[in-house]
C-alpha cells in the first residue's frame, strides 16, 4: 500500500497479537523467531489481525531465519490475507540487517510489511519486546546494460500503533 502524498502509513496491531509475537520470540531464544502477519489494508494504514508463528529452519538459527516451506505455503493461501513477516534479532536492535535486506527479494513481492522484534534489554525483564515496523517499498530498476527490468526492494520505517 503506497502512502498518499504527504501522508504517513501506520501499522495497527492489537496488543494481544503483539503479546503473541513477544511470547514466541522469548520461547525461541536464543534462536531467531519468525512468523507471518495476517490482516488487511485500510485507509491510512494496515491493520494486523493475527500472528502465525512459523518454524525457523535456517541452518544457523542463532543468527538467521528461514521459514518452513510447508507452513509458509499454507499461510500464503490463508484468510485473513497474508500481509507481512516477523522475525527477531535476539542479540541486536530491531533494525534491518544486511542479511535481512539480501533475503528480502525472496518474499517481498507477496508482502507489504516487515516487523522486527528484539528483547528489550534496557528493562532487565524477559518479557518486554522492542518492535519496529517497516513498509516494503518496491521499485523497478534497469539491470546493467540489458533491457531487463529488475525489482528492487527497500524497507521504510512506519509507526506502530498498538491498540
Amino acid at each position: 500500500m503506497a502512502a498518499l502524498h504527504g501522508q504517513q502509513n501506520v501499522f495497527y496491531i492489537p496488543s494481544s497479537v503483539e503479546q503473541e509475537m513477544s511470547k514466541h520470540m522469548f520461547l525461541s531464544l536464543p534462536q531467531e523467531a519468525c512468523g507471518v502477519m495476517l490482516g488487511e489494508t485500510a485507509a491510512g494504514g494496515i491493520r494486523i489481525s493475527r500472528f502465525q508463528p512459523i518454524r525457523n529452519v535456517a541452518p544457523d538459527p542463532l543468527h538467521h531465519f528461514a521459514l518452513d516451506d510447508a507452513e509458509w505455503i499454507r499461510c500464503i493461501f490463508s484468510e485473513p490475507k497474508l500481509i507481512g513477516i516477523f522475525h527477531s534479532h535476539p542479540h541486536t536492535k530491531p533494525v534491518p540487517s544486511l542479511e535481512d535486506m539480501q533475503a528480502l527479494p525472496a518474499f517481498a513481492g507477496l508482502l507489504q510489511i516487515y516487523l522486527i522484534g528484539s528483547p528489550d534489554l534496557t528493562t532487565g525483564l524477559r518479557s518486554n519486546m522492542q518492535l519496529n515496523g517497516y513498509q516494503i517499498e518496491s521499485s523497478k530498476i534497469p539491470h546493467d546494460q540489458s533491457q531487463d527490468i529488475v525489482p528492487s526492494y527497500n524497507l521504510l520505517p512506519v509507526p506502530l500503533c498498538v491498540t
